[in-house]
């Protein structure tokens, strides 16, 4: 039997073999340079699909974690806005408490509870640069109405009209020293109390959803992220703040400012009370948010173990194949080169 060869027959399949082992040197650089397998397929097999799913299980919680840090800014930034408006409903509560005897001075209590309210509105309506953090679900929209705008926001407008229809003169009027002590408390109680009740609030007061902002903070846990601006809390301290600052207080006799300074002071003890409740809640959550990354953060580093040990080569092996590989495309280029040079002719 005859074999029949030719110098063209072995280049081509020299040359195949370049092809190959040029393909499975880009390969093993790739890995050595990355550190782990180029095809998880030909590497892991049937194992593959573990890897996925490990691999979209770790992005998830690489997202959570991001976005926890977010929530983490945003309640911190919400906890600091509570704490001021604590601060300055003790502060006007301590100035309201010092006047019940002696009545005070009446234009310092009215210039307090101005300031006061313009606070409370600029705090509810501050944001974190993407959205206001009392707004809830309607976080693009500033969640409070400025009281002291101009024109008149429906707030201001609704109260002068519920003091009108109540007392048949505005809060300006020099009639208001007319007012008995009974008929402002009576006032107060009913008219005033409504225009604070929640649908009023939502009406003339609030652009906030009731719906807070809710987060994913873990795999399996969902929690409400923010304060919205028509808690309870907030509508009593609004309605303290105005009670002082625009209903003619210092045009009062003094039985008729004795009932508004009791009132508003009973008022502004209710909005303290349940400050502090929604202060605590807020800390609950950020505790929450604390709990959640620790355990991500545990989830996240075991997941990494177990990619790492499914999907990493080991650097020395990956570098002694690059060579191997190397070495040997350079002795298929070597012999590629003499068999091209063979010739009959030569020996003829």
């Amino acid at each position: 039997m005859f074999y029949l060869t030719s110098t063209y027959s072995i280049t081509t399949s020299l040359r195949r073999t370049l092809v190959e082992l040029q393909r499975d040197l880009d390969r093993s650089q790739k890995e050595l340079a990355t550190g782990r397998h180029a095809d998880l397929g030909l590497a892991l097999g049937m194992r593959t699909g573990l890897s996925y799913s490990l691999g979209d299980t770790y992005d998830t919680a690489q997202s959570i974690l991001a976005t926890n840090d977010l929530v983490s800014t945003r309640l911190d930034t919400t906890q600091t806005a509570i704490a001021n408006l604590l601060s300055n409903a003790q502060a006007m509560r301590a100035t309201l408490m010092s006047s019940l005897d002696d009545g005070g001075d009446v234009g310092a209590i009215e210039t307090q509870a101005r300031v006061s309210l313009s606070n409370f509105i600029s705090t509810l309506n501050s944001g974190d640069g993407d959205s206001f953090l009392f707004a809830g679900v309607n976080s693009e929209v500033a969640p409070i109405n400025n009281y002291f705008a101009d024109p008149p926001s429906p707030n201001k407008v609704a109260l002068d009209a519920a003091f009108i229809a109540n007392f048949g003169f505005a809060q300006t009027d020099p009639r208001v020293a007319d007012i008995t002590g009974d008929q402002m408390q009576a006032f107060l109680s009913g008219p005033m109390t409504a225009l604070f009740a929640p649908e009023a609030w939502k009406t003339d007061w609030s652009n906030a959803s009731d719906q807070p902002l809710r987060s994913q903070i873990s795999m399996s846990v969902t929690i409400d992220t923010s304060v919205t601006a028509n808690a309870p809390a907030l509508q009593k301290l609004a309605m303290a703040y105005t009670m002082m600052t625009d209903l003619g207080a210092s045009g009062m006799n003094s039985a008729a400012y004795k009932a508004l300074l009791k009132s508003a002071t009973e008022v502004i003890d209710d909005s303290i009370s349940a400050l502090l409740k929604t202060q605590a809640q807020v800390g609950v959550m950020q505790r929450n948010v604390v709990n959640a990354n620790q355990t991500m953060t545990i989830q996240s580093n075991a997941i990494e173990m177990n990619l790492n040990s499914l999907e990493t080569v080991d650097p020395t092996e990956a570098a002694a194949r690059v060579n191997g590989l190397m070495t040997q495309i350079e002795t298929a280029y070597t012999l590629t080169a003499k068999i091209t040079q063979l010739s009959l002719a030569k020996y003829l």
